[in-house]
């Protein structure tokens, strides 16, 4: 009986070599020539030259090695791929977010843009434009330009934007020639926004990996890839295909809870910082982490005298300090960027007045009385529920998301804690008392406990049909949003 060698060094570089060939071979034959940017050095690769190198490394690989071919390798990985669920669900949501550009830019060619808002018109070819898309304008035009400040607060400023994003926009995109001189300026920021689309999905997957991680420890096992699923099916995930922040957040937030939950601190810290330097909401990941930290403290205390004596030695001590730094980073991180915004606009703050401009101010339950006084019984009774959604079409679709997340919070309690319920709720209250429905079905996205405690009471029967319907849904959603529809 034979046994194969094993493959040595140089013939798993020509197979990795071969595979990242066909790769670039199918996207040069899709979109044409692949250029890329390595240490300013400009290469163009066509779909020729791509396929040349994979037939080429091909047969040098498999005549001087002919034992476990590449296509035995490729099967092996496969199966190894279908046993590492959290690597499993990081490429189902890869596949899931390319699939909702697709739609994006079929949308774009069947639909077309809605006249006149065509936004940013960065390039005749729809395709090269897709991303530039809403507020993508802002971040790529801090990560092309930087910061500026017109010496007023009644009007819309990039300052708003917190700099995580732009800062990886503007390091992934020397890759693909945004830092080129020479190139026009539309075309270095379409280069900056499909650097963010890349930022996006591989944030987005690793977020998944992360979510049936943390699954595994609150829902069990069974339950932790439907969670992903779920996640990645949410009508509202479009988001996560675009050059926002909502990937970035949602990973942050689900590591930091991952790690924190693990008393592997530093990690927690380093994510949680993250989250800080992302979004305005970050800072708020502060407080359900302390209440995580309280929790721990509270059980171990329940567990007896001779246990809870032990909380009172240096390194148990050290410990809960360890814990109580690690969650205060989202708000380090929020209060790093506001120094920079008083150094530059004389007010700490300057961020937050500056959301005022897009309409976001704190009205107490205004918002929401209005939103209920539009629907008055009357109203529902004479007309019914498809007309009211008719008058308003794009506030229905908001209000389905709060309605949903808000359905959510009791078994998010139930089923994982207070300090993820906690989570959803200060994420979705503020937003929702300053600025009513505004762009509140993209702000549920990011809210992934309601993805954990959902596989938990749902019968098992109904999660394929809820994720079809809900992947219908973000299909819609993935041709307003790329059609410029205003739906948030």
């Amino acid at each position: 009986m034979s046994v194969d060698r094993p493959v040595p060094a140089w013939a798993r570089a020509l197979d990795v070599l071969t595979v990242v060939a066909v790769l670039l071979f199918s996207v040069a034959a899709v979109f044409g020539a692949v250029t890329l940017y390595i240490a300013g050095a400009r290469l163009s690769l066509r779909a020729t030259h791509v396929l040349f190198l994979a037939v080429a490394s091909t047969a040098i690989r498999h005549a001087a090695h002919p034992e476990s071919p590449l296509h035995r390798r490729l099967g092996d990985a496969r199966a190894r791929l279908a046993a590492n669920a959290p690597l499993s669900a990081a490429m189902a949501a890869i596949a899931s977010r390319v699939a909702v550009l697709v739609a994006g830019y079929v949308a774009v060619l069947t639909i077309g843009v809605l006249p006149p808002a065509t936004g940013l018109e960065l390039s005749g070819d729809p395709l090269f434009n897709l991303p530039a898309r809403f507020d993508a304008g802002w971040y790529g035009g801090i990560a092309l330009d930087g910061y500026s400040f017109q010496g007023r607060f009644d009007r819309q400023q990039n300052l708003a934007f917190f700099p995580a994003m732009p800062l990886l926009m503007r390091t992934v995109g020397v890759a693909a020639g945004a830092s080129q001189p020479t190139a026009p300026r539309p075309m270095r920021m379409a280069r900056l926004l499909w650097a963010g689309v890349a930022i996006a999905l591989i944030a987005f997957a690793w977020a998944s990996a992360y979510l049936v991680r943390l699954a595994r420890d609150t829902i069990g096992e069974p339950l932790a890839p439907t969670a992903a699923s779920l996640m990645a099916a949410y009508p509202f995930a479009v988001f996560f295909s675009a050059p926002y922040t909502e990937a970035l957040f949602v990973l942050g937030a689900i590591a930091a809870f991952y790690h924190f939950g693990r008393q592997q601190w530093q990690y927690a810290a380093a994510w949680g910082l993250v989250v800080g330097l992302t979004r305005p909401n970050g800072c708020f990941l502060t407080l359900p982490l302390l209440v995580l930290l309280a929790e721990r403290v509270a059980k171990t205390e329940d567990r007896g005298p001779k246990t809870a004596d032990r909380w009172a030695k240096s390194d148990e001590r050290a410990a809960i300090l360890k814990g109580v730094v690690a969650a205060a980073m989202p708000v380090l991180g929020m209060l790093a960027y506001s120094a920079y915004v008083h150094q530059v606009t004389g007010s700490w703050f300057g961020w937050a007045r500056l959301h005022e401009a897009w309409g976001r101010t704190f009205a107490g339950v205004t918002p929401i009385l209005r939103a209920l006084s539009s629907v008055s019984t009357a109203k529902f009774a004479n007309e019914g529920m498809l007309r009211l959604i008719g008058d308003a079409p794009y506030d229905a679709l908001n209000a389905a998301g709060v309605i949903f997340v808000l359905a959510m919070l009791w078994p998010v309690f139930r089923k994982l804690g207070l300090a993820y319920a906690i989570f959803v709720l200060i994420n979705l209250a503020p937003p929702l008392l300053a600025g009513g429905l505004l762009s509140m079905g993209r702000l549920s996205s990011t809210l992934f406990p309601v993805f954990l405690a959902l596989p938990a009471v749902l019968p098992r029967r109904a999660i394929t049909p809820l994720v079809t319907v809900w992947a219908i849904g973000q299909g819609l959603v993935a041709a307003l949003f790329f059609t410029w529809r205003p739906f948030y």
